[in-house]
């Protein structure tokens, strides 16, 4: 089976690709549709409604189906160190389903893949907080993770004005500022793919204070598998707090 991957830029920005002729082509011809869902790959939802061959295919939105989650929700799902588990294991149902007979084979290579992302949870499982601790974000982009550690950004009117590409109001400004200063959060969480004049002033405060800068990213960076990726991340976390 042929695997691929509709935005394969890690440069791209997923909210506002546009699907070309050759992507409605890909998705038409495509017997399996794996895609997020809730609102943040809406594009997809359109080709599939085009396509004739919808009713055909095996389609799995991760983030309602498997997540429970709707329009509305925060849709970085892949952030949740539960997606994957999860999503290797519904793959592996729905292949069994179209080929019976490497049922077992599927079986293992989903149990293969979730051994393969355990280092990954004990490294989530390390750094969770016995309570919750404070936070500050750039946008929400990273905010299953956080939940996942027992961390909660102080700041989520300024993180969504953000990811809204709007200006956050005064007072938000003013009391990350004060937060920052006053050393009141444990580290500062930016999106380093969002060009923020806001943001940069904010990760300047932040080291000038001593705040160390956790750097995060929407898309996974070019010559990185997920495990590799999300680890990259929790180490940068894990020196933040002082874990060793």
């Amino acid at each position: 089976m042929e695997v691929a991957s509709i935005i394969n830029n890690p440069d791209a920005d997923p909210h506002a690709f546009e699907p070309t002729a050759d992507t409605s082509k890909a998705v038409n011809d495509a017997q399996f549709v794996v895609y997020v869902g809730v609102g943040y790959d809406t594009w997809m939802d359109k080709l599939l409604k085009a396509s004739s061959s919808s009713s055909s295919k095996t389609i799995i939105e991760v983030g309602s189906e498997l997540l429970g989650k709707k329009d509305g929700d925060n849709p970085h799902v892949w952030y949740d160190p539960t997606s994957m588990p999860k999503l290797a294991d519904a793959l592996a149902d729905k292949l069994a389903k179209v080929d019976p007979s490497q049922a077992d084979a599927f079986k293992k290579r989903a149990q293969d893949y979730k051994t393969n992302l355990a280092p990954l949870s004990d490294l989530v499982q390390k750094l969770k907080q016995s309570s919750p601790s404070p936070i500050a974000v750039s946008e929400p982009v990273f905010e299953y993770m956080s939940e996942a550690l027992n961390f909660k950004a102080v700041n989520p009117k300024f993180a969504k004005a953000i990811e809204e590409e709007a200006d956050p109001g005064p007072g938000d400004i003013a009391a990350l500022q004060n937060d920052i200063k006053e050393k009141k959060i444990k580290f500062f969480v930016q999106n380093t793919q969002v060009d923020s004049p806001t943001v940069k002033n904010m990760v300047d405060l932040a080291a000038k204070n001593g705040i160390p800068i956790v750097h995060v990213t929407e898309t996974e960076p070019q010559g990185k598998n997920y495990v590799q990726w999300m680890t990259d991340q929790l180490n940068e976390v894990k020196n933040a707090i002082g874990v060793k």
